[in-house]
This record gives C-alpha cells, sequence and structure tokens, in this order.
C-alpha cells in the first residue's frame, strides 16, 4: 500500500513535471544573469592589457589594492600608461618601478581612484565632483592644439583614451602619472613674492595659520579657496607695502579681533570649500569667512570677474581673477591670484524698484526688447526657472491704454492647473543686507466669467523668499480699491503707477529680513485654490523697500519715467 502510494505521488510528481515543461517551452526564453556585468573589472582589464598597464599592475600589486579593484563596486580610475610612468620615474630619478616605495604606490593609486563611476561628461573646466581617494580633487580642462581637442587632467595628463567600461566602473587612460599637491595654501603664498603684502596681513590677522592647515576637526572649513592680492594690485590702489594696508584698514589697533577691518578684509577674501573657477563663475555669488559678507561672481567673455554689479541703477565694475596663475591647488585648498584690489563696501539698504521684464536675454533681442513679444523656452533665461520644461515665458510689449505697466512692457505667466506653471523663481538684483516691505505689483486679468461665481477665473499665488513663505498671498485678478495712498497703504494696496487706472495695483506681501548682501530668490507658487486657474496673469515689478522708506512714491509711468506725486 504504501508502495503503492508512492508511486501515485510519483506519477502525480511527474505529471505536473510534464506539464510545467510545455508551459515552459511556449514561453519566450528568459537568460537570467547572476552577474552585474559580463565585463571585466578595473584591474582585470589593466593585466589583460600589458602593452598600456603591465607597468601600472606593479604599482596596484605593491600598493596592496588589487583585491578591491578586481572585486564588484564603483570606481572611476585614471590610468597612466607605461610611457607616461617611464616619465615619472625619470621626474623621480628612479631606475624601475621596484624602487617606488610603498607607500609611495599606495598614494598614486588613491590619487588616481575614485570610488565614482565618472564618464567624460563629468570632465569640464573645474573639479570633478567626487574627492579622489587620496583626498585632493582632480580638475579638468579642454587642450585645442592643432585643430585637435583633448581633455587634460590637473594640467598635467592627457586623457588619450575615455569611458573604458569595466565591470566594477569606468577607467580613462592617461599619458602622465598625476602629481597630488604637497604645500598648503599659506605656503603657496608664502613661497611667491608677489604676494608678500597679502602674506604680512595674514600672518597679521592669524589667517594665515588657518590657511597652514589640513582642517580636520570642522568639516565646513576642510577646504578653503583665497583669492590673493598681488603687490602690483594694491599698488594700482595706492597700497605699497604692509604699514600702509594696516593704516588703511586697521582701526582697533589688533588685526586679530573679529571686528577689526584689516581682519574683515582678509576673510573677505576666504570662500569655505574648494571652489575652481568653474565653480566660481556657475554660481552668481559666495559667502566667505566675513560675516554676512559674499562675493558676486560672473564670466565677461573669457574674463572672470568678482562684484562687477549693478547697484541702484550703477555699474561697479569688477575685479578679475587671472586665469593662467589661478586654479592652484593646495593640500587644503585652492589659490587664485586677484590682479586688483577689493574689499567689503559699507552698504545701506536702499530701494530696489525691480521691473522683472528686463533681463539679459531679452536685451539682447533689439527688436523685441521694449519693441515687440517673444516667447521664451525653458532654460533660456539665466534668472528666471520654472516647473514645466515644455512651458514657455512670454515677455510681452503693448501700448494698449489698458495696460498700464511701466515701458509698456510686462511678463504674461500662464498659472494654476496641470498644464500650466505650478511655481516660478525670480531671481533678484542684489539686495543690501537689512529689512523691506515687499510689492508685488501686476496688471489686473481676468479670463472669464466674475470672480466667486462658477467659471470665473481666479489666480492667488503664495510667494516665498529664499523658500520662506510670505505672510500675504495675492490674486492676479483682483483691482486696486480707489482709494488714497494713505487708506491704500493700510489696507496693503499702493498706486504704484500714475495712470487712475485700477488695474494697475500694488499688493503689499509681507516684511522680509535680509541677511546678505546678496541676490535672492523670490518663487510664484499657485495656490490649490486657483483652480483651473487662468493663461494671462500679467507681472510687470517687484518693489522691495526699506521698512522706513515711502513705500508708494515714487510711481513708475508707461514711458518709463518716474513720478513723485
Amino acid at each position: 500500500m504504501p508502495f503503492m502510494k508512492n508511486n501515485i505521488k510519483a506519477s502525480l510528481l511527474i505529471t505536473c513535471c510534464i506539464i510545467v515543461a510545455a508551459w515552459v517551452s511556449g514561453c519566450k526564453k528568459v537568460d537570467i544573469v547572476t552577474t552585474t556585468t559580463t565585463d571585466v573589472n578595473i584591474y582585470e582589464y589593466l593585466v589583460q592589457n600589458p602593452d598600456k598597464y603591465s607597468d601600472l599592475v606593479k604599482i596596484v600589486d605593491k600598493s596592496g589594492y588589487s583585491g578591491f579593484l578586481n572585486a564588484y563596486g564603483s570606481y572611476t580610475i585614471f590610468a597612466p600608461t607605461n610611457d607616461g610612468i617611464k616619465q615619472y620615474l625619470t621626474e623621480k630619478n628612479l631606475g624601475s618601478v621596484d624602487q617606488i616605495p610603498e607607500e609611495d604606490a599606495k598614494n598614486i593609486v588613491k590619487l588616481h581612484l575614485m570610488s565614482d563611476t565618472l564618464t567624460s561628461s563629468s570632465f569640464k573646466d573645474g573639479k570633478l565632483p567626487t574627492v579622489t581617494m587620496y583626498g585632493q580633487y582632480l580638475i579638468t580642462s579642454v587642450n585645442n592644439e592643432n585643430g585637435v581637442s583633448n581633455y587634460v587632467i590637473n594640467r598635467r595628463a592627457l586623457v588619450q583614451q575615455a569611458n573604458v567600461k569595466t565591470g566594477n566602473g569606468y577607467l580613462h587612460t592617461i599619458d602622465h602619472v598625476l602629481l597630488p599637491a604637497t604645500k598648503t595654501i599659506a605656503q603657496l603664498i608664502s613661497e611667491n613674492s608677489n604676494y608678500s603684502i597679502f602674506k604680512e596681513a595674514l600672518v597679521a590677522t592669524g589667517f594665515y595659520d588657518t590657511l597652514n592647515t589640513i582642517n580636520t576637526v570642522d568639516t565646513s572649513r576642510r577646504w578653503l579657496t583665497v583669492f590673493a592680492e598681488t603687490n602690483q594690485a594694491l599698488a594700482d590702489s595706492g597700497i605699497t607695502s604692509y604699514n600702509a594696508l594696516y593704516a588703511k584698514y586697521c582701526k582697533t589697533g589688533n588685526p586679530k579681533s573679529v571686528t577689526d577691518s584689516l581682519h574683515i578684509y582678509i576673510a573677505y577674501h576666504i570662500v569655505p570649500d574648494a571652489k575652481y573657477l568653474a565653480d566660481i563663475v556657475s554660481a552668481g555669488s559666495h559667502i566667505t569667512l566675513a560675516p554676512l559678507e559674499v562675493l558676486a561672481s560672473k564670466l565677461d567673455g573669457e574674463k572672470v570677474l568678482l562684484n562687477d554689479i549693478n547697484f541702484n541703477g550703477v555699474h561697479e565694475p569688477g575685479v578679475e581673477i587671472q586665469r593662467s596663475t589661478s586654479d592652484v591647488s593646495a593640500t587644503n585648498g585652492v589659490l587664485h591670484m586677484s590682479l586688483a584690489h577689493f574689499s567689503p563696501k559699507v552698504r545701506l539698504p536702499a530701494p530696489i524698484y525691480w521691473d522683472v521684464a528686463d533681463f539679459p536675454e531679452v536685451r539682447k533681442l533689439p527688436a523685441i526688447f521694449r519693441k515687440g513679444n517673444y516667447s521664451f523656452a525653458y532654460g533660456s533665461i539665466k534668472d528666471i526657472k520654472w516647473d514645466k520644461t515644455t512651458n514657455f515665458l512670454d515677455y510681452a510689449y503693448t501700448t494698449s491704454g489698458s495696460i498700464p505697466v511701466y515701458y509698456n512692457d510686462y511678463l504674461s505667466i500662464p498659472m494654476g492647473n496641470t498644464s500650466r506653471h505650478f511655481w516660478i523663481d525670480f531671481t533678484s538684483p542684489i539686495i543690501v543686507k537689512g529689512r523691506y516691505k515687499v510689492w508685488i505689483c501686476y496688471r489686473t486679468a481676468k479670463s472669464s466669467g466674475t470672480i466667486g461665481q462658477p467659471g470665473g477665473s481666479n489666480m492667488p499665488v503664495q510667494v516665498f523668499f529664499d523658500g520662506q513663505a510670505m505672510t500675504r498671498t495675492f490674486n492676479f485678478v483682483e483691482r486696486r480699491p480707489n482709494l488714497s495712498d494713505g487708506e491704500l497703504e493700510a489696507l496693503g494696496w499702493k498706486k504704484y503707477s500714475p495712470t487712475t487706472e485700477q488695474l494697475a495695483a500694488g499688493k503689499f506681501l509681507g516684511i522680509i529680513d535680509v541677511p546678505t548682501t546678496d541676490r535672492h530668490v523670490f518663487r510664484l507658487q499657485a495656490l490649490p485654490a486657483a483652480g483651473t486657474g487662468q493663461p494671462s496673469n500679467f507681472l510687470d515689478m517687484i518693489h522691495i523697500i526699506p521698512v522706513n522708506n515711502n513705500q508708494y512714491l515714487p510711481r513708475f509711468a508707461r514711458d518709463g519715467s518716474l513720478v513723485n506725486f
């Protein structure tokens, strides 16, 4: 009986197997890959190409790192060729790879290796996004010679072959062994006689010691960037000695005091983090070690400029950073050379009457600027961003009497439903640190129906300043009341245009405390109550006015004139 039961079970099992096999035979075959890639790993790739990398393999073996370079992970290695390593041996007066000390072999491998997968798409003018295992950044650039362009690493090694994909990352072949930075920023400055006055100031203020150490305690100060002024730059401003610099800035008699102007002057030349020139120009401003003081930066053609700004309608020429002698890597950061003298400027809060329809990209279209209409695609305006990549921002010009806007131009920004803008960011002009009232100035528009009734358009907006919601919202469909200036201001409105037309509305959004003299971001974000929103919202200006200043004068006329009544 047990035997019969076992036979029945076996038959059922065989039958089930036949059924499953028949079902599987009718399905598409799926290859199951049990490894992450069919490519060999970095170490094995080096071993398999001895004509290029046999000497590098010896260095890797001596370093003891062959194990993890042959294990799965995510790495990028810049692999010097045999010829590159021979040049390195000549530079170091070594007869063979065998004479490289074990510690040096470890450092060579670590300097050429990163725990990240980086392709040549990351090779831009500046530092790579990931620090090497040696603890220093590599910088990349492009060399053009005889009509041929090549990537260059650390201004030393040409990339001969890029983007070799291996099982555990990417390999890039280079023609030289990379050399690490061996000196601190302070040492680089000290050994350059062009910086002798600046060095004395560093010593007097105590910053020399800061720049002569690698900070492993405060990670925010692990890397520093210095814009050092040459003796010539100082002389051009009438400062020919440290004593003259001391006399100009030191007001307390103690340059080490954080409140002393000489201390602040030096601190203003130091930026946290390792910032190469590409990093400098890719951001509009940079926090310095001087409390609440920032450096503005821009690229003007080929020139890298600091503090080249328009302030209150006046252009302030910038200070050039010399490219050929900058981007000098140190063990604790980066050194740049300034060709002119600069220092923090004492500024008082001042009104900003910001015409949002006046920006560089539209000024570059003389046939359009204050003459016509134009639709700007996503990403085409540096200082204006929005959420949906398929949407446009419309610049509009009109002479219609029913649209009383400053200089007759404005931005038309559809907002409020799934296909329109949900938010739009505007980067402001320079705002001096202080306390301000903010006003949004727009031409009232209503797409259809009656406000508050079914089918009526409705466009309430929340405004954010540097990510913080302002205390009051506004609605693009609301008209300005017809009241006196005092009554309007008491109710949170103002007449920003001399026209009597109530469609020209200025709405109070709240008070902001600006902590740093810098450019800041205002976001307009549709509120859920907007429903379907509306396609035509006419934004004209944003007024940012110190709290103690007159809030409703001057007014801004269609012809660009300012009216004080």
